[in-house]
């Protein structure tokens, strides 16, 4: 716990490291959270966006961080109009090479069929309050709108902070949200409804000198939050946060707590996100090419229901007040 009580205080101090040196507190935007004072929070603007300008902030947000999944990220996929971001997932048939983590992470060239959008901070924080207002997308089941935060390697890496020690995590993701992702529902036998929720938490944790990856399919009890809410994400913008502390991580929707997990692997400096990333029925974890573990689907690929279009209301994160 001491490596990141060390953390936490680097960046609630160091402007340089956590937050832009140029950061005004805008005092008039407050966190909507029902229990909470807006006393105990500091505004931090190098990582929030009320997206009403018509460029986007290429001081704060990277749109071309790399591709990795079945799908390539592209920049036209992203921009600002009326006060909102968009971001908008296309059928545009491609050919990409991928690192395939089953042959040590070689690059392999590969048929895909999507491309779509990502926007990700460049500066980091890790304790504080984060929360988004969005709408999800029309087309169902498709691909899930997300905001979300998470480490990258190289950075923790060069910061110190990459576990070596039993126990310690190289890696922390949480998923403030995922909307319209229509995973199986083996209680039910049947695929979710939009109206499910999922907001959870993934890491690599080191454990007997490896790195084992704690996933909602393989760690729930750590990991996995499915909230049933009533409505459809479709339909209307919504608020999702989540308040990350070095005790626990407790998920917000319009304000109010919905889910709560202690927070045992979740203290690296992580990059606020927002992306639209492509789901069932167009990504399998079966049947795929031996060297990946995931891939897209040619038989399901197709231009109907495609452009589809999420937005982003604003972005908010805050900080803890000294």
């Amino acid at each position: 716990m001491k490596r990141y009580l060390i953390l936490s205080t680097f960046c609630m101090l160091s402007l340089s490291a956590c937050e832009s040196t140029s950061e005004q507190t805008n005092t008039q935007i407050k966190p909507t959270l029902l229990q909470s004072s807006a006393d105990d929070w500091e505004y931090v603007a190098a990582l929030s966006d009320e997206f009403n300008t018509t460029q986007i902030d290429s001081e704060k947000w990277d749109n071309d961080p790399g591709s990795w999944g079945p799908w390539s990220w592209e920049t036209d996929n992203t921009w600002q109009q009326d006060g909102n971001l968009n971001i908008q997932i296309n059928y545009k048939p491609h050919t990409a090479e991928r690192h395939a983590y089953k042959s040590h992470g070689k690059k392999v060239e590969t048929e895909l069929y999507y491309t779509s959008g990502i926007l990700r901070s460049h500066q980091y924080q890790v304790y504080g309050y984060y929360e988004a207002r969005l709408k999800g997308i029309p087309t169902y089941p498709a691909a899930s709108p997300a905001f979300w935060i998470y480490s990258l390697t190289e950075e923790v890496q060069a910061l110190g902070l990459r576990g070596t020690k039993e126990g310690e995590p190289t890696y922390s993701e949480v998923d403030i949200i995922e909307l319209q992702q229509a995973e199986w529902d083996k209680a039910h036998h049947t695929f979710e409804g939009p109206e499910v929720l999922d907001m959870n938490l993934h890491t690599r944790v080191i454990e007997n000198g490896k790195e084992i990856w704690k996933r909602p399919n393989t760690h729930p009890e750590l990991t996995r939050n499915k909230i049933h809410g009533d409505f459809d994400p479709r339909d209307d913008f919504h608020v999702y946060g989540a308040q990350v502390t070095p005790e626990k991580i407790t998920w917000y929707l319009d304000g109010k707590k919905v889910a709560e997990k202690p927070n045992v692997y979740w203290h690296l400096p992580m990059h606020v996100t927002l992306s639209l990333g492509l789901r069932f029925p167009h990504v399998s974890y079966n049947n795929c090419p031996p060297e990946f573990v995931r891939c897209a689907v040619p038989s399901k690929a197709t231009a109907e229901g495609f452009p589809s279009t999420m937005q982003v209301d604003w972005v908010r994160v805050y900080k803890p007040r000294q």
